[in-house]
């Protein structure tokens, strides 16, 4: 069985993208629904971050078999979808980064905005490019996009239930 690194966006003084009409963060979402997807997960670990500086040794440290960073999308309260970051150098990355964008798709049926190849600079790409992993940051929803946010609340439980699946079957 892999071990997989849950890793949540944000941390709790940088929290991420917002919602001020919904009163939500990046990271209080993903901190509650990671650590609900960890407990339908044997072979996963929480990973919090303190500084983007430190997090890819702390992840490292575990010494995961898979990282799955977890994200939320925020421009300009319209747009709207799915997308899947990994890094362009990485086959294992982009299959793995596949099997959770279609996943996604199927259960919040959003605007497939595809997978996005990440090269240095690009966003994403320290932690994406400094672990040893194969690594993927999933972006399923945009959060100051109201439509999207109601989507996927209404779909939690059955995306936590998909996600899982997957990484049990890692």
């Amino acid at each position: 069985m892999s071990k997989v690194a849950l890793v949540i966006g944000h941390s709790k003084k940088k929290k991420g993208a917002s919602n001020k009409s919904l009163n939500i963060n990046e990271f209080e979402l993903n901190e509650k629904l990671v650590n609900d997807i960890h407990e339908k997960c044997d072979n996963s670990i929480v990973i919090y971050r303190d500084t983007l500086a430190e997090l890819p040794n702390k992840i490292n440290q575990e010494n995961p078999d898979y990282i799955i960073s977890f994200h939320c999308n925020a421009f300009n309260g319209n747009v709207s979808g799915t997308e899947t970051l990994y890094w362009h150098k990485s086959k294992n990355g982009k299959t793995l980064a596949q099997k959770f964008q279609d996943s996604m798709l199927k259960v919040l049926k959003l605007n497939d905005r595809g997978l996005v190849s990440v090269k240095y600079h690009d966003r994403g790409w320290y932690i994406l490019r400094k672990t040893n992993a194969p690594c993927i940051i999933v972006e399923p929803f945009f959060i100051d996009n109201n439509s999207d946010v109601n989507t996927f609340k209404n779909n939690r439980e059955e995306y936590i239930n998909e996600l899982s699946s997957i990484i049990n079957n890692l």
